[in-house]
């Protein structure tokens, strides 16, 4: 009995941290947004064509952006750097980034802030989910102004782990704005909690 006992105290403890680790990973009303800068975030290519802005964006906490009662400056990430980044586009890949989304095992909707300016390019992104697989769609960055876009289907996605956006969209001289991404859990095709509408 005293073993049965035992067990049953760790299958408690076990259940208690498991509720404690969701409780964190999906804290922010079940938010988890990651920023442009930081240990989320990974830019590739020559430094020489990318260019930092630090006035821009939903983690840049001095404009403290609002959308559905959900404000910049209540994001669990409010360490700096607070920046957005921009390349141009091109015809050749040469400069790509990936957020990191980690990896976290739910069924979520993605969602990316096209700042204000320096974001008018048509950009090619791709969101990876469920151990491997992808998703690649564009989104037109110039028909945004300080929006949270979601993606062009209403699809929520398992586990999602990466999203890139690359420079190569082959569009002139057209900026391509590098800011912030955000993956929430909903129970149905809208909620409070989450920015924006699910159609773009």
């Amino acid at each position: 009995m005293k073993n049965l006992g035992k067990i049953i105290l760790s299958f408690a403890l076990v259940a208690m941290i498991g509720l404690l680790g969701a409780k964190g990973v999906l804290a922010y009303n079940e938010r988890s947004i990651v920023c442009s800068g930081g240990g989320y975030f990974d830019k590739y290519g020559p430094d020489a064509y990318w260019s930092e802005f630090g006035n821009y964006g939903w983690c840049h906490n001095s404009n403290n952006w609002c959308e559905n009662g959900q404000c910049s400056n209540q994001s669990p990430y409010t360490t700096p750097p607070f920046s957005m980044w921009r390349t141009y586009s091109g015809c050749s890949l040469s400069n790509y980034a990936r957020w990191n989304m980690g990896n976290i095992a739910q069924w979520s909707y993605w969602y990316g802030f096209i700042p204000s300016n320096h974001a008018s390019a048509t950009g090619p992104y791709q969101i990876t989910y469920n151990g491997g697989s992808s998703y690649n769609f564009t989104i037109n960055q110039n028909n945004y102004y300080n929006r949270w876009v979601s993606l062009p289907t209403t699809q929520n996605y398992y586990q999602v782990m990466n999203t890139w956006l690359n420079d190569n969209p082959c569009q002139g001289t057209y900026e391509l704005g590098f800011d912030d991404t955000e993956i929430c859990h909903e129970a149905d095709g809208s909620s409070a909690y989450c920015p924006g509408s699910h159609n773009p």
